[in-house]
């Protein structure tokens, strides 16, 4: 299930798991409008709790791919959930993943493509993407 923070007028939707290394994973889907279009930006984070918020460029998971197929199941969860929210019925909703290097870039088409994620260009930069 997943929780959510209220920024404004917009909602980051999240989920947190303890893994079985003692690191934390957490998954963020951040929501941002146009007219009627709404965007997620997928935010993954595995960390320490006495490390940084945003471990850029680091080798940061030690549970390997557990974590990985955690945030995929989670994706796939979320698409779900968002559908089913009344608040997104009459908009078209998009789910956008970046990436901060070329292996991680990889990793996430592999894992996601399957499911319906392409590579496409957002706010002028590539991405991977869904319209749901």
């Amino acid at each position: 299930m997943f929780k959510y923070t209220e920024n404004g007028e917009y909602r980051n939707y999240f989920d947190v798991k303890k893994m079985d290394s003692g690191q934390t994973i957490k998954i963020e889907f951040q929501e941002e409008w146009t007219k009627n279009i709404v965007y997620f930006n997928i935010f993954l984070v595995i960390k320490h709790k006495n490390k940084s918020t945003y471990p850029a460029l680091e080798q940061t998971g030690k549970d390997g791919l557990k974590g990985l197929i955690w945030a995929k199941n989670k994706v796939l969860e979320f698409e779900k959930f968002i559908k089913s929210l009344p608040r997104y019925k009459n908009s078209k909703v998009i789910i956008i993943c970046r990436w901060d290097d070329n292996r991680r870039r990889n990793a996430y088409y592999y894992g996601l493509s399957k499911f319906g994620y392409k590579y496409g260009m957002i706010y002028g930069s590539k991405a991977i993407v869904k319209e749901l």
